[in-house]
């Protein structure tokens, strides 16, 4: 699938997984890399087994075959995008039914990084030889040219020297040498050899060329998979990764008359792995499992707690000072211990389904057939959750090429009509086909092109969108508006009606609403109309009894009106929606009582009866309410007078003739205040049995 430089497979770190030592003929699946040990290399001879098969799913994931003869003690490569190497990790899979899975590795998310970090100099110090050099201060070099010597690296550095006859400067670099007979300078420039003398330094700086030769593919990671047994046999390798995701074209021949209509289904797929994609098998999968995604290239570092280390104490003896004042003890501080901050584990993301793992190894592939047997229908299949295509004819894609191949081409049943839906055109009916997938495997979705006609002859007529067409079921395609045929929509509103159940206090009320839409419907003059009305659902609401032939969808109500040629059809579709309530009346007040039993349906004159009665207590209670609000403002007003009268009564003196009269007038007030006092107590009382005579008149309520 990719086709990058393979890398040198020297001092590179791999992943093991534990085997038996007498391999199961099963096919062994190699699986949870994350969690395997580090090995120190992998097996030599490495080769990349070819793409076989490619499964694309709707959802956004591909899942990739590689199938081939190996070697057992070889092992073979698999490049992947660094940015796949997580799905690879979680998804890969490999089958080997004669031998067994030995090392599977790559290398670490960031190579260089974990290279340098054993090395005595880091990436920048190969940007030069100067770089090199400065970097390895302290190393014994031999060199030769003008000056010959052998020493240990002091520095390296530049200087101008002005060229003759005006010619500009140039920048030559001088190195100083520490040797047994002093400082030794050359200019690097002029010499003919620069070499090192410690063995494990020229394999340290060969171990940072090699990395960088390996790496420099940035975005690219490398899998090995080592295979244990004897002899050459067939093995296939899986695994799954984030892809585009493949769309649905259809196309729709409508035919001038009869009951089936052409159509055609192109599925849209692109190759964006960085890879040919030659002669290799192709199916398609719609579907919607779940699927998800994890960091597993990640190196992740639990946080440990970190205690303090135990010493003796310190002992601070006082200083043999009378005079002086007895010094504060020192607390001792150590160093405030560091934590190493939690790893933050990367959040899980949601990814487009998975696709399954194939059963087994592919069988050997047949010999290529031209693309022109595309054109035959594919084989297609459906599973409990997903629906598959498999393609006859290998396919071949270029890297960064899009591609289209056929997997429908037959005839379905199909109806021509017009679907009337009020919020896309309130005086409009769109034309429409009723397709019925009478098929052995459902459609996935997809936008449809309509055209009008035989072979040869049909003419665009709009484009359209088919949703999921399950086995058996049907679906209505919209694709022009009809200019032709006029609809006017009246909303007549909801009529209620409420009628009343009352056994023993407790009133049980039905209330039914009714709503009713009319329409009147124009044809052209010279062509029959089967309307079909679309109206939303509404919470509650289902077709009237006498209402026959409507369909109900999760979300639509769906009449059909035929409206014949040169006349105005008036047609209305009725909604009804039945609510019940159970009121205990003997817990309201009087006023509820009776706004609860007033405007039945059923009113009887009982009922009458009972409701005049509890109007008068109503009316009763409401005087009675009145007269006490009348006293509690009389009452008030007296409070306030009191207490002007108390504090002028401060002011003069009880024993004068206005204090004695701010007396006689304060007995008066506290007698009248006794009055209030006694008629708001007879109001309380006649109102309760006001309330109590209404409770007994709904306890004996019939209806």
């Amino acid at each position: 699938m990719f086709a990058p430089t393979p890398p040198s497979r020297s001092n590179r770190p791999t992943l093991s997984l534990p085997f038996t030592a007498r391999p199961s003929r099963r096919a062994r699946l190699a699986g949870g890399l994350a969690a395997a040990a580090l090995l120190a290399g992998t097996t030599a001879g490495a080769a990349e087994l070819p793409l076989v098969r490619v499964v694309l799913s709707s959802a956004g994931l591909a899942q990739f075959l590689h199938a081939g003869p190996v070697t057992g003690g070889g092992s073979i490569e698999l490049p992947v995008r660094l940015d796949q190497v997580d799905d690879v990790l979680k998804s890969l899979t490999v089958f080997d039914r004669e031998g067994g899975v030995g090392a599977v590795g790559l290398p670490g998310k960031q190579p260089l990084a974990e290279l340098y970090r054993d090395l005595p100099f880091g990436p920048d110090a190969l940007a030069s030889p100067t770089a090199l050099l400065n970097a390895l201060v302290g190393t014994e070099v031999e060199i030769a040219g003008p000056v010959t010597a052998t020493g240990r690296v002091f520095r390296v550095e530049p200087e101008e020297i002005t060229l003759p006859n005006g010619g500009g400067t140039v920048t030559r670099h001088r190195l100083s040498l520490m040797t047994g007979r002093g400082l030794v300078q050359a200019v690097l420039e002029d010499l003919t050899t620069l070499r090192f003398t410690d063995p494990e330094t020229r394999a340290q700086i060969e171990r940072a060329l090699a990395g960088q030769t390996r790496n420099r593919a940035k975005d690219r990671r490398t899998v090995s998979v080592g295979f244990l047994g004897d002899g050459t046999r067939r093995v296939a390798l899986g695994y799954v990764v984030a892809a585009p995701v493949w769309k649905t074209s259809y196309r729709l021949v409508l035919p001038k008359e009869g009951g089936t209509a052409r159509l055609q289904g192109w599925a849209v797929v692109e190759n964006l792995t960085g890879g040919d994609w030659t002669d290799v098998e192709l199916v398609l999968v719609s579907g919607n499992p779940v699927a998800l995604r994890q960091a597993l290239y990640t190196a992740f570092y639990t946080d440990r707690p970190e205690v303090p280390v135990t010493t003796a104490t310190r002992v601070m003896p006082r200083s043999d000072d009378a005079d002086a004042a007895e010094p504060r003890p020192k607390m001792y501080e150590g160093a405030a211990p560091r934590r190493m901050p939690a790893p933050q584990v990367g959040q899980m993301q949601r990814m487009a389904p998975a696709l399954a793992a194939p059963a087994a190894m592919p069988p050997p592939a047949p010999e290529a057939e031209s693309m022109a047997n595309l054109a035959r229908a594919s084989e297609a299949e459906e599973a409990a959750t997903q629906l598959l295509y498999r393609f006859p004819a290998k396919v071949t894609v270029a890297t960064g090429h899009t591609a289209m191949v056929p997997f429908v081409d037959r005839d379905v049943q199909a109806t021509r009509t017009w679907l009337y839906q009020p919020e896309t055109s309130a005086r409009r009916p769109l034309a429409a086909v009723r397709i019925k997938n009478d098929g052995d495997t459902s459609l996935p979705p997809g936008i449809v092109t309509a055209f009008d006609g035989a072979d040869g002859t049909a003419a665009f007529v709009g484009d359209a969108q088919l949703p999921l067409l399950a086995r058996g079921t049907f679906r209505y395609v919209t694709f022009a508006l009809d200019a032709k045929t006029d609809i006017r929509r009246e909303d007549l509103g909801i009529r209620r009606t409420t009628l009343g159940k009352a056994v023993d206090g407790e009133l049980t009320l039905t209330t039914k609403s009714r709503r009713t839409l009319a329409y009147e419907i124009t044809p052209p003059a010279d062509e029959d109309r089967e309307i079909v009305i679309e109206e939303a659902r509404t919470d509650g609401f289902a077709p009237a009894p006498d209402q026959k032939g409507v369909e109900e969808t999760p979300t639509r109500f769906r009449a059909t009106v035929a409206a014949p040629r040169g006349k105005t059809t008036k047609a209305s579709l009725v909604l009804e929606r039945t609510d019940r309530q159970t009121v205990i009346l003997t817990d309201l007040a009087p006023e509820e009582i009776l706004a609860r039993i007033r405007g039945l349906e059923n009113e009887t004159p009982a009922v009458k009866d009972t409701a005049a009665k509890l109007g008068a207590l109503v009316g009763d209670i409401n005087r009675a309410r009145g007269e006490r609000g009348r006293l509690d403002a009389e009452r008030k007003r007296i409070g306030d007078d009191q207490a002007r009268l108390r504090q002028n009564l401060g002011a003069v003196g009880s024993g004068t003739d206005l204090g004695r009269r701010y007396i006689d007038t304060l007995k008066t007030q506290e007698d009248r205040l006794a009055e209030i006092g006694r008629a708001d107590q007879a109001l309380e009382a006649d109102i309760a049995a006001k309330r109590q005579a209404a409770v007994q008149l709904a306890r004996q309520l019939k209806l």
